[in-house]
């Protein structure tokens, strides 16, 4: 419970930026924190009763306190941050539905199998369903409306509000994020949160991509059991989805760079914070890098890559694997408006090369190998037609890309290290193993799938 209040602690005072004289109470951060272990208070007593998980509960209007929620912020009239419903109160729909399924005392002479089911056909009337952990958890899952830590019935509608949201926190971060008398540096501990708001949202979203809606259905329960998502919704999903690896999305803003110092003694590095390229110094890149290879760790998915082949196969108006890679590809055609746009773009081109070779090389389906490497030697010639014409930076970078292809393709079975990128710092809620900083340097986990 302590991590969880803390990591509530973090996320509101990185959106509100509260203490503005410096020793403010926080009033609403407190609140935000105590709604939270009331929520969960009665989620854990839901499970002494019997009851399972249920993940699409969410995107059906906060139907169960066994959801895992993640906080719902909101812009008022004004434009300020609202925590006001940040986290629900009662138990909802569902839960009433399966308490009653599970302890209802039926009046003598009633057809109990037949009154059981009653009760789950007027829930489902009502678009109150189930459906839990299998089908929530793996990062390759189909159902675009069941995930942890998501908001909304629509995955890619919420992202593009969340975004909306951790804009005007982040442009308003800065000192008044922590207490008077705390050192500066530890504004960073507020500015992880507040910069990965989106993280469980986007793996929502992505979700869509590729994704089937379905039911467990029974013979006869006159259900649908599946249909695949239109692709209108998948293909506006991958458009919110690669619009957060945009560069004016990643980049903090420099009144926050310029204000983190080293941290100093007392108060060293720990899970809570990015990891660095830079040692001791706050690194102004590698947030982007957590932030791209959490998006294309789940986008990438060997999994959602097949589903995206095969759903084309049996559809050509349905989204396939082949445009995923054009969509991505496009973000080496941008044109950053600033040096420090143009090295987060190629920090994030950088991931999308490592994912599409982690597919190339270790997907079971061989057509997606086959597409991923094709999409990697169009990429390679296509770099290479730059390279005279680019200068600086993006010619170093361009250079490296299609050398690293090309060694790629030229051993692409055989071991050799792969590159390496930083972990992202826990979160849902805090409680994973703690990244290595004996060295005071990243945690690297190859962008690999097994």
């Amino acid at each position: 419970g302590s991590l969880r209040v803390r990591q509530d602690y973090l996320i509101a005072e990185g959106l509100l930026s509260p203490y503005v004289q410096g020793d403010e109470q926080a009033a609403e951060v407190e609140a935000m924190a105590l709604a939270r272990i009331r929520q969960l208070s009665a989620h854990e007593v839901g499970h002494t009763l019997g009851l399972s998980h249920n993940y699409i509960s969410s995107a059906q209007g906060r139907a169960s306190v066994m959801d895992y929620p993640h906080p719902l912020v909101q812009l008022d009239e004004e434009g300020e941050i609202d925590l006001s419903e940040a986290y629900d109160t009662g138990i909802g729909a569902w839960d009433k539905v399966t308490i009653a399924y599970g302890y209802q005392d039926f009046p003598q002479g009633t057809d109990e199998a037949r009154a059981l089911d009653a009760i789950i056909a007027d829930a489902r009337s009502e678009g109150i369903t189930f459906i839990t952990d299998q089908d929530a958890r793996p990062a390759g899952s189909a159902h675009p409306q069941v995930h942890l830590w998501d908001n909304g019935s629509d995955a890619a509608t919420e992202l593009d509000r969340m975004m909306a949201v951790r804009r005007v926190a982040l442009d308003r971060f800065g000192e008044e994020a922590i207490r008077s008398g705390m050192p500066m540096a530890t504004m960073e501990e507020a500015l992880v949160p507040l910069y990965l708001h989106h993280r469980y949202q986007v793996e929502a979203a992505i979700k869509v991509v590729g994704g089937l809606e379905y039911t467990y259905a029974l013979r006869g329960d006159g259900q649908r059991p599946l249909r695949p998502v239109s692709s209108e919704a998948q293909s506006r999903a991958l458009a919110s989805v690669i619009a957060t690896l945009d560069p004016e999305a990643l980049a903090i803003p420099e009144s926050v760079l310029s204000s983190l110092p080293p941290r100093p003694a007392g108060f060293g590095p720990h899970r809570e914070l990015f990891p660095r390229y830079t040692g001791l110094v706050f690194d102004a890149i590698t947030p982007s890098v957590v932030a791209s290879s959490t998006v294309l760790g789940f986008l990438l998915h060997p999994e959602r890559a097949a589903r995206l082949v095969q759903q084309h196969a049996r559809d050509e108006e349905q989204l396939g694997l082949t445009q995923v890679f054009h969509e991505l590809f496009q973000l080496f055609e941008s044109e950053p408006e600033s040096g420090y746009h143009a090295e987060i773009n190629r920090a994030t081109q950088g991931v999308i090369v490592a994912a599409v070779m982690g597919l190339a090389t270790g997907a079971e389906m061989p057509q997606v190998r086959a597409e991923a490497n094709l999409a990697l030697s169009g990429l390679s010639e296509a770099l290479t037609g730059r390279l005279e014409q680019a200068s600086g930076a993006d010619r170093a970078h361009y250079l490296m890309v299609v050398e690293e292809i090309e060694r790629w393709k030229d051993r692409p079975m055989e071991p050799r290290p792969a590159p390496g990128y930083p972990d992202a710092p826990p979160g849902s809620p805090i409680g994973s193993e703690a990244m290595d900083w004996a060295t005071l340097s990243c945690s690297f986990t190859p962008l690999t799938w097994r």
